[in-house]
């Protein structure tokens, strides 16, 4: 394994964490702090990535994205939600439909490109991200249902990946016939 992946306790505190990030932007959504949802919820999807790297390292590895430092794989924490998106469609966890750059379109977008738009939207917390991407606007109660949609949209991906992993390791076991 060319990089650290994550202890016991730091594995708990994210499982947690993911939950925590979800009831704020929640509670974000009540409180019309859309941008702050946003950023929220794209923190959930930053954190339930992390966890996924972190049970599948070796998939992770084949997709020869791992983030380097000096030729050594970083930690896993200190990933970034970009690394995390690229490795998540390179792996086939979360397929793209579309290239980084292309223009939008809905029919050839799939799991991977709304997670690009999740990782975009959380990126407006940065002032020049802001300023370059969406310059005069507000960020909308439209914009953070659908940040809602899209990591639930991922969620489910991630979770049929997991599904799958399960039942093949029931059917090595000889636990399972299907």
């Amino acid at each position: 394994m060319s990089f650290t992946t994550l202890s016991d306790d730091e594995e708990r505190e994210l499982h947690r964490l993911s939950h925590v990030y979800w009831k704020e932007a929640l509670k974000c959504e009540k409180a019309k702090a859309f941008l702050a949802g946003s950023v929220l919820v794209g923190s959930a999807l930053e954190t339930l990535l992390i966890l996924m790297v972190n049970c599948y390292p070796g998939e992770a590895e084949l997709t020869g994205l791992v983030p380097m430092r000096k030729g050594v794989g970083l930690p896993l924490l200190k990933w970034k939600l970009p690394d995390l998106v690229k490795v998540a469609k390179a792996a086939n966890w979360l397929p793209s439909g579309l290239t980084l750059g292309s223009d939008w379109d809905p029919r050839k977008a799939k799991v991977g490109d709304h997670a690009e738009v999740v990782r975009m939207l959380r990126n407006l917390i940065h002032p020049a991200r802001h300023v370059e991407d969406h310059y005069r606007r507000r960020v909308t109660a439209k914009y953070l249902r659908r940040q809602f949609e899209f990591v639930l949209h991922c969620c489910d991906w991630l979770a049929e990946r997991v599904t799958k992993s399960v039942r093949e390791h029931m059917r090595e076991e000889g636990l399972s016939d299907s």
